[in-house]
């Protein structure tokens, strides 16, 4: 068996394999990722007179269509850093190697003026991700629930993970303002959907608190 399918061994038997996990905390990221991307990115609406008037319905979908493509790219952009930092957690207990996270910050050409802000939100993210790949569930709401065992310590670490994503975000700024046209208003979309999206995960884990 190989090592990416090895089979982590529990109290009561055999659990869910590392590659297993690996895939519920991905698409799980996946998931926040489309989330984010519709607070993001405007979707056009249909009202009822445009199916009177052919040229509105038109551009409609022509819209329509732009929208998914944006949307598709913003994920695909969005899940990058944590995919690479998934992958890295799953090497670590494979194989007990540690990122580089120095050489991450060149691959993905991230600038200097935001490169040690990069670093404290991938060493936050690193760290959770092996935790619940170091704990036994069958998916993964399963695996935050068993590994943080309540909603306090589990928006803790969200907290945290979050804090050091907006610093990072922050420390952005003013190198896409340059560049970016409403990356300003972006970034902000982004900072103030955070919180409240990934608070959504602590209520679906553990039950909303009133």
């Amino acid at each position: 068996m190989s090592a990416q399918n090895r089979v982590i061994m529990g109290k009561g038997g055999p659990v869910a394999q590392l590659d297993e996990k690996k895939k519920y905390i991905l698409d799980n990221e996946y998931h926040f990722a489309n989330r984010i991307a519709r607070e993001v990115l405007q979707k056009p609406t249909l009202s009822i007179w445009m199916i009177v008037i052919p040229i509105v319905f038109v551009y409609y979908f022509y819209s329509l269509s732009r929208y998914a493509k944006a949307k598709k790219e913003f994920v695909r952009q969005f899940i990058i850093t944590r995919k690479k930092l998934l992958d890295e957690a799953v090497d670590c207990l494979n194989e007990g190697t540690k990122p580089d996270f120095r050489e991450m910050v060149l691959n993905e050409k991230v600038p200097g003026c935001a490169a040690e802000a990069y670093i404290s939100w991938a060493k936050l993210l690193f760290e959770h991700y092996t935790r619940l790949l170091n704990t036994e569930g069958d998916g993964y709401i399963s695996l935050i629930r068993n590994r943080y065992e309540d909603r306090g310590r589990f928006l803790l670490v969200l907290n945290q993970v979050n804090k050091a994503e907006g610093s990072f975000y922050k420390s952005l700024r003013k190198d896409l303002e340059s560049s970016v046209d409403g990356s300003e208003d972006i970034i902000s979309t982004m900072e103030k959907s955070l919180g409240p999206l990934r608070r959504g995960e602590a209520d679906e884990a553990f039950g909303a608190r009133n």
